[in-house]
């Protein structure tokens, strides 16, 4: 079962896993400064990932929610700064390369869910609230050069997803039954 899990933004993380294997988990981070040239990208490249991999599903994060409120950063004249929400040309820019990726996908007759971010959090780190940097020291537990939280992330939307799909590999976090990812390269002891 290949299956591709994705964090699509501008940055985009893609992780692929062929059944208890982990193949692969980057990080993409699309050229073009319009947001036309971005999206021609993108395609090019995630048509060509689902092809030469044989990628039977695919998951992504459920884009961000246009009445979604961010909490400022605290500073020293502010400690409780004001919420802000992201201005409309991120929604744009977001919402049209998950567009992209599901015409992709259904371009390969492969099937495709979005997956809410506290779902696949849960599921990867038994705890639905985790932050990005626990996530990516779950992936890093994996394969220890993954340095992007994107990348990060999109082995926890593939990780939901192979345990969507397939009930064995659907243990909670630490259940002694819990699968492991073995890595598709070798491992030297020096």
């Amino acid at each position: 079962m290949r299956i591709l899990g994705m964090d699509i933004a501008t940055t985009t993380g893609l992780c692929m896993l062929d059944g208890d294997r982990y193949v692969f988990a980057r990080a993409f981070h699309w050229e073009g400064k319009y947001s036309g040239q971005v999206f021609r990208h993108f395609r090019k490249t995630l048509y060509k990932i689902v092809e030469d991999n044989r990628i039977e599903y695919g998951a992504a994060e459920e884009p961000l929610r246009t009445d979604i409120e961010i909490k400022g950063k605290p500073t020293e004249d502010k400690p409780e700064p004001e919420s802000t929400r992201p201005p409309m040309k991120t929604f744009q820019r977001i919402y049209g390369l998950c567009a992209i990726a599901e015409e992709v996908f259904e371009a390969h007759k492969v099937p495709f869910k979005y997956v809410n971010q506290g779902t696949w959090r849960k599921a990867f780190t038994g705890n639905g609230r985790a932050t990005k940097n626990d996530s990516l020291a779950y992936a890093q537990l994996i394969d220890k050069t993954i340095t992007s939280l994107d990348a990060a992330e999109s082995l926890g939307v593939a990780w939901w997803l192979r345990g969507h799909l397939d009930p064995r590999f659907a243990s909670p976090r630490g259940d002694l039954f819990e699968p492991t990812l073995i890595p598709t390269r070798k491992e030297t002891p020096f």
